[in-house]
């Protein structure tokens, strides 16, 4: 990268960041907390960031390196964090540089595609735009991490295709490595980078694919070092199913269509035809979803006919594409499995749209490079509305993943602080930021397992983010106070409105609009058991 991609990728950066900078102080989401304890556990215990107790998931009480299927570098990288406190503004100021890295390898990665200057910048304002880009980067969890150094080994990939020096080579290796320890959706790159760097002739497969052999002793070096029992292997035997194939790449094919760009892209400039076929599957996937009287038509008819809209417009993109304008659209194969890239979470026990983040530089390539033969006029008309839409579905995201957010954070101030204060044992029944702002207060982890708490402790349930065993406690309660946080506006973490940006099993929605239950918490206290 030089000073041509910074100021190309610029508009891209800047966009981003006057999206972004409104939300600098938003509260901790999700897994935030996870991945910030594990920088935090990363400053004691430098060679194990994974081995140390976490209650998450089902509320089992078990290590991390138990359920966390993936490379421990992000807690490495978020030590500066951890050390400066774990403050909420300090991780989304530290998330900035990140992103911008990853708009500018794209937009220097596109250079080397062969876009020109206007077709590069163009794809860093894609990228820069796209929903899933702007919401991942409001939180600290490592999934632009990841793609920014997914996109600096792409890169190098293609500078060492260019001229085989020894340096691009070990960038490449040492990045991709670097990319698939931070997420494992990003290993679809591997196979990216193979076919970009396949020769045509076999005697020279070693000369041309050594990074790649590179990016294979690093990461099973560094999880090796790092290994934990029960490690990764463990981790996935517990977390992924061939099960879970079916559902996921549904919703796999979903997200792609209500955030990305790529649908949206095909109906613009496609014709009526098309756009009539699309209307008339998704209405049929409406009323099936409707009449039906099988869960799964209900739950699935509507996202497969998505899915089915997206995966047709994608057939009619790339075979179009070589037919009528060849040499305008180099690659196509590689993009297109670049795309793909968060199939790799097909097994997994959920998709959700953060998976899709590797993908996206694909995504932007494919219709920048296609549209390098439309009209000039009309193309910047289609992309400048591309981003606007992108813009604004990504800012909505945002918002309502801070709204829930903010709700998590003020049920610790009302609920647990206050009783901490007063001396009171608290636990907390949940995971996501509840639970981190809740450990963070004082509370104990509520678990499956002992310990438990005692007669006079309080225990605070968040019930979207809770499947632990409760009822099946050893333990007389008494329900002290219920608190329904219901609210109108944006949701990206319902069941009802079918929103589940996190989540398929929520939704297949990235984002909904209506009104409804944001959360729902429960304040209980333990009392003893009566004597006979």
């Amino acid at each position: 990268m030089n000073l041509v991609d910074l100021r190309n990728a610029a508009p891209a950066m800047l966009l981003s960041g006057v999206l972004l900078l409104p939300f600098i102080g938003k509260p901790f989401t999700i897994d935030d907390p996870l991945f910030l304890h594990a920088a935090e556990h990363v400053l004691a215990d430098p060679l194990h960031p994974a081995d140390f107790e976490q209650v998450w998931n089902a509320g089992d009480r078990q290590r991390l390196s138990e359920y966390w299927l993936g490379g421990t570098l992000p807690a490495y990288v978020l030590a500066p964090v951890a050390a400066l406190g774990s403050r909420e503004w300090v991780a989304h100021l530290y998330q900035l540089p990140l992103l911008c890295i990853f708009l500018m390898a794209s937009v220097s990665f596109a250079a080397r595609m062969g876009c020109d200057r206007m077709q590069a910048g163009a794809v860093g304002l894609l990228v820069a735009s796209n929903p899933v880009t702007l919401a991942m980067a409001a939180t600290c969890m490592p999934d632009v991490m990841a793609a920014a150094f997914a996109m600096l080994g792409m890169d190098r990939v293609m500078a060492f295709r260019e001229n085989f020096r020894l340096r691009d080579g070990v960038g490449a290796g040492v990045l991709l490595a670097f990319a698939i320890l931070c997420r494992g959706a990003t290993a679809m790159l591997f196979a990216v980078a193979a076919l970009l760097l396949l020769p045509g002739n076999f005697k020279r497969a070693l000369a041309c694919l050594w990074p790649l052999g590179l990016t294979v002793l690093l990461v099973l070096a560094i999880l090796g070092v790092n290994r934990s029992h029960p490690g990764v292997e463990g981790a996935f035997q517990q977390l992924t199913s061939i099960r879970n194939i079916p559902r996921n790449i549904v919703a796999f094919l979903c997200f792609q269509t209500l955030t990305g760009p790529l649908l949206a892209y095909w109906l613009l400039i496609s014709g009526r035809k098309f756009l009539a076929a699309a209307a008339a599957l998704l209405a049929l996937g409406l009323a099936l979803a409707a009449v039906s009287s099988s869960a799964n038509l209900q739950q699935y008819a509507v996202p497969a006919a998505l899915g089915i809209c997206f995966a047709a417009a994608i057939l009619g993109l790339l075979l179009k594409v070589p037919r009528e304008a060849p040499r305008e659209v180099p690659h196509a194969l590689p993009l297109a499995l670049w795309l793909g890239s968060g199939l790799v979470a097909a097994p997994y026990v959920h998709m959700a749209a953060k998976y899709l983040l590797p993908g996206v530089p694909a995504a932007a390539l494919l219709i920048v490079l296609h549209g390098a033969r439309l009209d000039p006029r009309r193309f910047r008309f289609i992309t400048a509305l591309l981003i606007a839409a992108g813009g604004i579905t990504g800012t909505v995201i945002v918002a309502g993943d801070a709204t829930l957010a903010r709700s998590q954070r003020a049920a610790v101030d009302q609920f647990v602080a206050p009783r901490i204060r007063q001396g009171s044992a608290v636990w907390a029944g949940g995971q996501w930021a509840f639970l981190g702002y809740a450990q963070k207060a004082g509370a104990r982890p509520l678990a499956n397992t002992p310990p438990l708490p005692q007669p006079g402790d309080f225990i605070v349930v968040s019930r979207l983010d809770y499947y632990g065993k409760l009822d099946s406690l050893p333990l007389r309660l008494d329900l002290v106070n219920v608190q329904r946080d219901d609210r109108c506006g944006v949701f990206v973490m319902n069941r009802r409105l079918s929103a589940g940006f996190y989540s398929n099993r929520f939704g297949y929605l990235p984002f909904a609009l209506g009104c409804g239950e944001l959360n729902r918490y429960d304040v209980f206290r333990v009392l003893p058991w009566s004597r006979l």
